[in-house]
């Protein structure tokens, strides 16, 4: 499980991507009762991802939010109501709970991510309830910050 191979369906990014805050948009028909939004994170020396208003919503019922604590609020140090594996292989720098200026609109909590691409990647996620058929918004904002070279950062979005 702790391999990037197979990942990224809903969104690959590699090296300098994206450079500013940009907000994703998805559609996923449900085949299942639940799913996962899964995220991927590998990233060079003095690089990381933030994370922030992840979404998902049934858009027969768009005002429902289906994450429990989607724009990381109600954490600490760690995602509460969020998964994290594969941290062991980051040689130390797992994702953790950023506050502040560097989380979008500058304020608030974000996810920051800086798992070291040369020895593992770092998985965050969360199950969600689904009604077969139904048709779901997935959204979320990132951008990738820090100095440095940029060839070995990766990020990855999934439904599974």
């Amino acid at each position: 499980m702790c391999t990037p191979t197979g990942h990224g369906t809903l969104l690959s990014l590699n090296d300098s991507n994206p450079s500013s805050w940009t907000q994703y948009n998805f559609t996923y028909t449900a085949v299942t009762t639940s799913a996962i939004i899964l995220f991927g994170f590998q990233n060079e020396n003095n690089r990381q991802y933030y994370l922030d208003t992840v979404s998902v919503v049934d858009n027969s019922a768009s005002t429902t939010q289906l994450l429990k604590n989607p724009s990381f609020e109600n954490s600490t140090t760690n995602a509460t109501n969020w998964v994290q594996w594969c941290g062991d292989t980051c040689g130390g720098h797992f994702g953790v709970i950023n506050t502040g200026t560097d989380c979008y609109s500058s304020t608030g909590n974000c996810f920051m991510d800086n798992c070291y691409a040369s020895m593992g990647i770092d998985f965050l996620g969360q199950s969600f309830p689904t009604t077969i058929g139904h048709t779901y918004t997935v959204s979320f904002r990132l951008i990738l910050g820090g100095s440095g070279t940029t060839t070995a950062n990766r990020f990855y979005a999934d439904i599974v």
